[in-house]
């Protein structure tokens, strides 16, 4: 009976997180983001992707929950150290490669974000949307599947799906780059069994994107 409910949890989550991303693909909804919106964003992303599969691994194997999600001491350290020089290196990479093709491209959503952030939006937002994201989609999912799969297997779909779940912002660059930094993130997370990897590469990513915008 526990796993059945793990089961339907899981369910839920994959239907509330990419029910609302097919929406906006067919459903033009206009609406003006303020800080208000943006935190309730943020922790009901939290609830569907931190507190449903912390849920998933209680009912499904029982004890140690954050340890089978990643949620290590050891090598805490050194994992966030790599974390910051991936993200480091995935800018400069895709920095070159964007001024070498000319390639330029207006992010609308992201700008409007950054047009209501304030100083504690700019540590919360990178802090909550890694915790969720990272926990569901590197510590849960990848992790999970690549004990089934294998690595190669795992690495891509987990990229796929956390590419899919980006289209709500309405770009080109926003669904190829969280492919190719999932990548980056999934490595991270492969090499190291450690959650605060890709965390700390992923809240380095986004804080210093919400900094440009803000100060833009």
């Amino acid at each position: 009976m526990r796993k059945i409910i793990a089961y339907a949890i899981l369910g839920m989550t994959f239907i509330l997180i990419y029910g609302s991303v097919f929406a906006s693909i067919f459903i033009d909804v206009e609406y003006e983001l303020n800080s208000n919106i943006i935190l309730f964003s943020l922790f009901f992303n939290m609830i569907i992707m931190f507190l449903f599969p912390v849920i998933f691994i209680y009912l499904y194997y029982g004890g140690n929950v954050f340890e089978r999600l990643y949620f290590r001491r050891e090598g805490i350290g050194k994992s966030i150290f790599y974390g910051v020089i991936t993200t480091f290196s995935f800018i400069f990479l895709i920095g070159i490669i964007l001024y070498i093709l000319g390639y330029e491209e207006e992010n609308p959503l992201a700008e409007e974000i950054g047009r209501n952030l304030s100083i504690m939006h700019l540590i919360l937002i990178p802090l909550l949307s890694s915790l969720s994201e990272e926990t569901f989609y590197r510590g849960f999912i990848q992790m999970h599947l690549e004990k089934k799969t294998g690595f190669l297997f795992s690495l891509i779909f987990t990229s796929i799906l956390f590419a899919i779940a980006h289209i709500e912002y309405g770009t080109f660059l926003q669904i190829v780059l969280p492919f190719f930094f999932s990548i980056f993130l999934g490595l991270l997370i492969h090499k190291f069994e450690n959650i605060f990897a890709p965390l700390s590469a992923h809240f380095l990513y986004n804080f210093i994107s919400l900094a440009i915008f803000l100060y833009k």
